[in-house]
C-alpha cells in the first residue's frame, strides 16, 4: 500500500450515509432546510462562472448545488465520498437532462479528480471530516487542480478565534440550535462538536496560506464561515 499513514476519509464520522434510505431522508432534510437556488447564486458568484467555466465540487452530496452549477458553466465535476450518495445525484442528473456534471466518487485526499485543471472548487460541509493535519494536505492537493488566479470557495463550521471560554460558547450556540431547530438539531450539533473535526478560524486560514490560497472574503454566520480564495503563483 503507497503511503499507509494515509488518512481514510472514507472512515465514518457522524452520520452514516451509505444506506440509500438514509440518503433519501437526507436530501429531503436539505431541501427543507436549504435555500438551494440562493445558495448555488452565491457560489457561483463566489467563484466568478462563466459559461466557459469548469468546476470541481468536492463533497456534492445528493448533488444538488453540482445540478445548479451546470446551468451557469460548462462542466461540473462532483465528488463524495459516499457511493450511495454519487448513486442518487446520477439518478437526480438523469431525470433532469443535466448532462454537463460528472458525479464520481472521490474526496479531498483519494479518489476522481479533475482531467485538468479547473476554474473553480467549491466544498461546503465537508472539510471538518478531516483532522487538521489532513486539512492542510487536502488543501494543497486541490489547489494543485486549480488554475492559477482560479478561485475556491470554502464553507465549513469553524469556531471564532480568541473566544475566552468555549464551554459558555459552546452553550450559548446550542441554546440557540435548540430554540429555533428543536431538540433533534440542537443533539446533532452536540454529536458534531464531539465527534467532528471542525477547527479554529486561525488555524483554517493559516491552512489556506500555506496552501497557496489568498482570502478575498469572509462571511461568519452563527456556525458556518464561508472563505473565497484565489490561488497564488503558478
Amino acid at each position: 500500500m503507497q503511503n499507509p499513514w494515509l488518512y481514510d476519509e472514507r472512515r465514518q464520522v457522524g452520520t452514516d450515509y451509505a444506506d440509500e434510505a438514509r440518503v433519501r431522508d437526507y436530501d429531503a432534510g436539505m431541501q427543507r432546510l436549504r435555500n438551494i437556488s440562493q445558495e448555488v447564486e452565491i457560489v457561483a458568484q463566489a467563484l466568478s462562472l462563466s459559461p466557459a467555466a469548469t468546476v470541481w465540487e468536492i463533497g456534492c452530496g445528493t448533488g444538488e448545488v453540482a445540478l445548479g452549477l451546470a446551468a451557469q458553466c460548462r462542466h461540473v465535476y462532483a465528488s463524495d465520498v459516499s457511493p450511495a450518495m454519487i448513486a442518487f445525484a446520477q439518478q437526480k442528473a438523469v431525470e433532469r437532462g443535466v448532462e454537463n456534471v460528472t458525479f464520481e466518487e472521490g474526496g479531498f485526499l483519494s479518489g476522481v479528480v479533475p482531467p485538468e485543471p479547473v476554474d473553480g472548487i467549491v466544498s461546503q460541509l465537508t472539510l471538518h471530516h478531516l483532522p487538521d493535519l489532513w486539512k492542510l494536505t487536502a488543501l494543497r492537493r486541490i489547489a494543485r487542480y486549480l488554475q492559477p488566479g482560479g478561485r475556491l470557495y470554502l464553507r465549513d463550521v469553524v469556531y471564532p478565534t480568541g473566544v475566552p471560554d468555549y464551554d459558555a460558547y459552546f452553550a450559548g450556540l446550542l441554546a440557540g440550535v435548540r430554540r429555533e431547530g428543536g431538540d433533534e438539531l440542537a443533539n446533532q450539533t452536540i454529536a458534531h462538536i464531539r465527534d467532528e473535526y471542525s477547527t479554529f478560524a486561525w488555524v483554517l486560514e493559516e491552512m489556506l496560506r500555506q496552501a497557496g490560497f489568498a482570502v478575498q472574503e469572509k462571511l461568519a454566520e452563527r456556525f458556518t464561515t464561508s472563505y473565497t480564495c484565489i490561488k497564488q503563483g503558478r
